[in-house]
């Protein structure tokens, strides 16, 4: 699951495009949710929040999930933040999220 989400870092950040002077960033913060999906979908536009209000892009990042009755989510990101950034992307739903034999599958539609 961690690694599921740590994609999702990867393959969003593709969609960002940044450039200009840059410094250090890093934050944590927790999500709760009703079950993992919910928690999956409130991280991501967590993290596309954090592109556009600080402009910020992720190298690193630290997930620790806590099954319950209300879900958990524990992240702590580091990465950069730019002067200039171009996100092409506006919001990411789920379309598709299921536990395989090889593991958890997620498929995304981004807009």
């Amino acid at each position: 699951m961690k690694e599921l989400l740590q994609n999702l870092v990867i393959k969003l950040n593709e969609n960002v495009e940044f450039h200009g002077n840059s410094e250090k960033f890093t934050t944590k913060f927790e999500i709760k949710g009703k079950n993992v999906e919910e928690i999956i979908e409130r991280f991501s536009r967590k993290i596309i929040d954090y592109y556009y209000k600080k402009k910020a892009i992720f190298e690193k990042i630290e997930i620790e999930i806590i099954p319950g009755k209300k879900w958990k989510l524990k992240c702590s990101l580091s990465g950069k933040i730019y002067e200039n950034v171009n996100i092409k992307i506006k919001e990411i739903r789920i379309e598709k999220f299921e536990e395989t034999i090889e593991g958890w599958k997620l498929v995304f539609l981004m807009e």
